[in-house]
């Protein structure tokens, strides 16, 4: 018997395993560098931002003065389009909530990073990355798009367009599990120049005075002591997730610790109070013999329930059956105490 095909056989395998481990690297590379970009370049940009909900789509222009990670802000200075898809019965209420938007949306915020070191990890584990040159420019850039696609169903899609220079993200949009648009923004000036970074730092450095933070990192054992009970983990997560962080929270009304979860990509927040009970709207369901109120915005499905003294407040871009697992290993462990 010939060994030949044999090894020809091998060879081609061999080959074909090194062409496509190189190809997944160098997505993932693509991936690093963007990261590292946002962790190091700093700019000064305008762009277009469109968020699409059950209510309809707003599209606002926003000015963004990155210095340095920690000295990172954007504030909206414009509102350029809105669609409304829905009636408001009370007009007084819709004006008040229009008022308080507009009022916390013209203000200076500080501007996230896309991705964490953490989240990066997770992001290889449970999303497929393709890296390819996209051919167009973007506010006079040269740029290729990565897109993150997921292993799982039920979760979001994201495309990003970087500048083939330095990799910073000019472009970003984010697709619901159904391949909806829900948010997307796009730069239309953007400069990386030292010097004008500068000047608008010194030009705006008296106006950026964002709202103090109401949430810090905290241990699981300080969270015992903020709660004044022994905090609950869900016993079940949707595959891939991990726990990224616990915070504690203080309102006027009460204090809450705040279990967050991902995926890299997509998050879900488990709220914990002993204080005043939430507002609680929707229907109502149950679930291992506890009421549980349910109600969805969008993509988000949110749930809330008592169990054990403790207040329970769940929300996340989910299918409703995976989250109501997530309440019902919570309910179970509860009951369990």
């Amino acid at each position: 018997m010939s060994l030949k095909p044999l090894r020809l056989f091998c060879l081609s395998v061999l080959i074909t395993f090194v062409w496509t481990s190189n190809w997944l690297f160098a997505d993932v590379t693509a991936l690093e560098r963007i990261a590292e970009a946002e962790q190091n370049i700093s700019y000064v940009g305008v762009r277009l931002k469109t968020s699409s909900t059950s209510r309809g789509a707003r599209t606002m222009e926003e000015i963004v003065i990155r210095k340095t990670a920690e000295y990172s802000y954007r504030k909206v200075l414009s509102v350029v389009g809105e669609r409304k898809e829905s009636v408001e019965n009370n007009a007084r209420e819709k004006e008040q909530r229009d008022d308080r938007r507009r009022n916390r949306e013209f203000r200076w915020h500080r501007h996230r990073n896309q991705f964490s070191t953490k989240e990066i990890q997770l992001i290889v584990k449970n999303y497929d990355l393709e890296a390819r040159p996209w051919g167009e420019k973007i506010a006079g850039y040269e740029t290729d798009l990565l897109i993150i696609k997921p292993k799982f169903s039920g979760r979001p899609t994201k495309h990003i367009y970087f500048a083939q220079q330095n990799s910073v993200i000019l472009r970003v949009e984010d697709f619901d599990a159904a391949g909806v648009l829900r948010e997307m923004f796009v730069y239309t000036r953007i400069s990386l120049n030292p010097k004008n970074v500068e000047t608008k730092w010194q030009t705006f450095q008296e106006e950026i005075k964002p709202e103090p933070r109401r949430s810090h990192s905290i241990s699981l054992e300080k969270a015992d002591e903020v709660l004044n009970a022994k905090l609950i983990q869900p016993a079940y997560l949707p595959p891939g997730f991990q726990l990224q962080d616990i915070r504690s929270i203080k309102d006027r009304e009460r204090t809450a610790v705040n279990l967050i979860y991902t995926d890299g990509l997509l998050d879900l927040y488990i709220f914990e109070t002993t204080g005043k009970l939430p507002r609680r709207r929707g229907s109502v369901v149950k679930l291992n013999g506890t009421d549980v109120h349910k109600h969805q915005r969008g993509p988000t499905h949110a749930f809330t329930w008592s169990s054990a003294d403790i207040h329970f407040y769940l929300f996340g871009a989910m299918p409703p059956t995976e989250m109501q697992k997530v309440v019902h290993s919570i309910i179970h462990k509860t009951k369990q105490k």
